[in-house]
Order: structure tokens, then sequence, then C-alpha cells
């Protein structure tokens, strides 16, 4: 079965939760992401971003140089 499709499962739950302690940072404006239930975490893409708009919402993403928003 496609990880994609178990949502609410509770091994995909963990492995997002491993991913956002190792990555705790947005991905697109580098500002920390205070806590977990804030915090998009794609597990399939391995992103790591703010659920709301990012504070620095326009520019160049810190972490990766990559425009906001691209």
């Amino acid at each position: 079965m496609d990880i994609a499709a178990r949502p609410h499962d509770p091994d995909v739950e963990e492995m997002a939760r491993s991913i956002y302690a190792l990555f705790p940072r947005c991905m697109r404006c580098g500002e920390p992401i205070a806590r977990y239930e804030d915090a998009d975490v794609r597990v399939l893409t391995h992103r790591v971003v703010h659920k709301e708009r990012c504070a620095a919402q326009d520019g160049i993403g810190l972490s990766t140089g990559i425009p906001v928003g691209g």
C-alpha cells in the first residue's frame, strides 16, 4: 500500500515526527518551527515548512537559495 494512502497510520506519524526532529527549520524561509503541530511535514518529499505563511514570505529561502514559493 502506498504511504500517501495512510495519513493516519501511527508509523507514518512517527516518521513525520522524526523528520521534524531532524529538520526543525522551515525549508522555505529558514526560520525555526517551534512545535511539530505548526509544521507541515511531507514524508514523501522530506520537506518541512510552516503550515501558515512564513514570516519572511518574500525574498530568497535561507536554507536552499530557492525563491520563496518556488
